[in-house]
């Protein structure tokens, strides 16, 4: 196990090194973002400003090659120093880890009401099929994965923010604010586990090895919780462990919606005024904690089902 998840941690590191490497010449044929730090003087002719353009990159380390700025970032990221926000004035570490405690309190929220909701409805999905409750599950599993995240937001801005005053639409004050956008962002994992849990289940409860359990005289409690839910953890596993990357993916979105001061807004801010070393921070971040969870992911298959074994 112990080599195994070694080799899963190099495959990893390579594949950081793949994205922070396509992601670097990609955010340089996006524009240039000298331009949003020329000063607005309308006295100046088109060489002046030509002039202060190229002062503009070279103070920003721009004026160089790019494959010469790849290697000079290399440099000096391995060492952990990132440069200067463009926008901010100060060191891009400092900006993103003011940001990333919010990001990471909204992912945690989002993927604990996924999994704490998801999972019993599609277990009580299984266990009354064709019921009403299986048909309610089936349907929010199919709203879930069919409407989009930012509408979802916008409609439960208008229904609990405007219409009913119950919670606020924006900000990050207190616990009331994480409400909204924690269940916007937690829609589309809630669906998805509710949807591989039911047929998970309903797989493992056919099997000869849970009517024997029955036949025994076991609770079907312990049928359900020692038997069935166990066998069929494998594919929840797997099913929650892809959908991490979607999370990550889709906190921009729900961050932009309702103002929330987190690592998905910052990005997209950092995007429209190109502020490079903090783009560069924040996806090498996402890309970690992306890597991370699948490696988790892998050792919790061998957790779960003892038979598999990591060579």
């Amino acid at each position: 196990m112990t080599s195994y998840i070694a080799r899963r941690l190099l495959q990893g590191a390579l594949v950081v090194v793949g994205v922070i490497t396509i992601v670097f010449f990609l955010v340089r044929v996006s524009g240039d973002p000298a331009t949003y730090f020329v000063s607005l003087d309308p006295d100046k002719t088109p060489a002046d400003i030509q002039l202060e353009l190229v002062e503009i990159r070279k103070s920003l380390g721009l004026d160089r090659p790019v494959i010469i700025q790849y290697f000079l970032f290399v440099q000096v990221a391995i060492r952990g120093d990132f440069g200067n926000s463009f926008r901010y004035h100060i060191p891009a570490t400092r900006v993103v880890l003011e940001r990333v405690p919010l990001s990471l309190k909204l992912g945690g929220a989002a993927a604990v009401i996924g999994v704490g909701v998801g999972l019993p409805l599609g277990i009580a999905a299984a266990l009354k099929r064709g019921s009403m409750i299986d048909s309610v599950s089936t349907t929010i599993a199919v709203l879930g994965l069919t409407v989009p995240g930012f509408w979802l937001g916008i409609m439960l801005i208008i229904l609990f923010a405007v219409k009913l005053h119950l919670l606020p639409a924006a900000g990050s004050e207190s616990w009331r604010h994480l409400i909204l956008p924690a269940l916007t962002q937690s829609a589309g994992l809630m669906a998805v586990v509710a949807r591989m849990g039911r047929s998970g289940m309903l797989e493992v409860l056919g099997q000869d090895y849970v009517r024997t359990a029955r036949a025994k005289g076991l609770s079907e409690r312990l049928v359900v919780f020692r038997h069935a839910l166990r066998n069929s953890m494998i594919s929840l596993i797997t099913v929650v462990g892809s959908s991490i990357p979607h999370l990550v993916g889709t906190i921009v979105i729900v961050e932009v919606v309702f103002a929330w001061p987190g690592l998905g807004s910052l990005m997209m801010q950092s995007v429209f005024s190109r502020d490079y070393p903090v783009i560069m921070l924040g996806v090498l971040f996402m890309s970690v904690i992306t890597v991370v969870v699948f490696i988790i992911v892998d050792v919790l298959y061998a957790i779960v089902d003892p038979r598999i074994r990591y060579r």
